[in-house]
């Protein structure tokens, strides 16, 4: 029974294989197909020493790029290092430039004083050396004169001798009468006393004198202000004036324009004008107020009834006769031709 079975796996084995024939030939084609697997395998071989070749490359080349970013970073440190280096070098420069220059400066100026105080001493020492050269001669001139005059006054002394007594007792005498005191000495006293008295009563007129003349400089500035705020004073009245006078322009003016809106709005509705256009152009209502006025004045113009045109001439002439009736003596002659144009169309 088991031979049976082999026998029949067997059959149905080689039937599977393709017989006989097939088996003899199937080697061949599988080593075909090996050999082309194995052309395959040596190609994926190939291809992947190359693909491994070029990880291999490309793991240099990163690293490389690694470190030259490494690199980058430090030298873009370093160059942010040295370039506030190089701008504090630079300011110093600039500092020593200044410095220099401002030194250079000092040093003209020194050496032009230099030269000015040269230029100076040597003048001064010529006029010195002139002056010194006058004063002995002076002094010469002054020592002859008084040993001429002490020769004069030893000589006169001598022929005058007698009479210097008689001058001095009547210049004594003279004395006793104008002070009435025969003491020489206090005589002497009482006018350094008296001279001492003048001397401070000269001193206290000067600073009367002084004082007084800053006093009416005082007055003078006080004069110029209350004159400056007694013209500010007057333009500021005038100006209150006008401001009132306008004021109550203005209040006749309000007044004038209601009565003259009131009328318009009866006008207006007595010759049955339809305000919708008005109305619809300002987004307002149908009240004559002082923005739509002219409007309202205006929308007279656009009447082509013959009937109507007669009574809007007439309403406008009413209009003007009454406003020149009753402005020409209440309002100036800007606000008339203020309301002249709000009227004109």
């Amino acid at each position: 029974m088991e031979m049976k079975e082999m026998q029949t796996k067997l059959l149905q084995r080689k039937k599977e294989m393709g017989g006989r024939i097939r088996s003899l030939t199937r080697p061949l084609h599988q080593r075909k197909h090996i050999r082309i697997m194995e052309d395959r395998v040596n190609q994926v071989l190939q291809a992947t020493k190359s693909f491994d070749k070029l990880l291999c490359s490309n793991q240099a080349l990163r690293d490389e790029i690694d470190h030259l970013r490494r690199q980058r970073c430090s030298f873009a440190l370093m160059y942010q290092r040295l370039s506030r280096e190089l701008l504090s070098q630079h300011n110093v420069m600039e500092d020593l430039v200044e410095k220099s220059v401002l030194a250079y400066d000092q040093r003209s100026e020194a050496l032009a004083r230099m030269l000015a105080v040269r230029e100076r001493s040597k003048k001064d020492t010529s006029l010195c050396h002139t002056e010194m050269t006058e004063l002995k001669r002076v002094i010469d001139h002054e020592i002859k004169l008084r040993s001429f005059m002490v020769q004069k006054g030893l000589s006169r002394r001598e022929r005058m001798g007698g009479e210097s007594l008689e001058t001095y007792q009547a210049v004594h005498r003279l004395l006793l009468e104008v002070s009435g005191d025969s003491d020489l000495r206090q005589l002497g006293r009482t006018f350094v006393e008296n001279e001492e008295k003048s001397f401070a009563y000269f001193n206290y007129i000067n600073e009367l004198n002084n004082n007084s003349t800053m006093l009416k400089d005082r007055i003078n500035k006080l004069r110029v202000r209350v004159h400056t705020h007694t013209r500010h004073r007057t333009e500021l009245e005038q100006r209150c004036g006008l401001a009132n006078n306008l004021e109550s322009q203005y209040t006749v003016v309000l007044k004038f324009l209601d009565q003259h809106k009131t009328a318009i709005s009866h006008l207006f509705d007595k010759m049955k004008c339809n305000p919708a256009p008005i109305t619809g152009r300002l987004g307002c209502s149908a009240q004559v107020t002082d923005d739509n006025v002219t409007q309202f004045i205006g929308r007279w113009t656009l009447l082509d009834n013959p009937s109507l045109s007669q009574p809007v001439g007439n309403a406008k002439a009413l209009i003007r006769t009454t406003f020149f009736m009753n402005s020409k003596e209440n309002f100036t002659q800007d606000i008339q031709v203020i309301i002249i144009l709000l009227f004109h169309f």
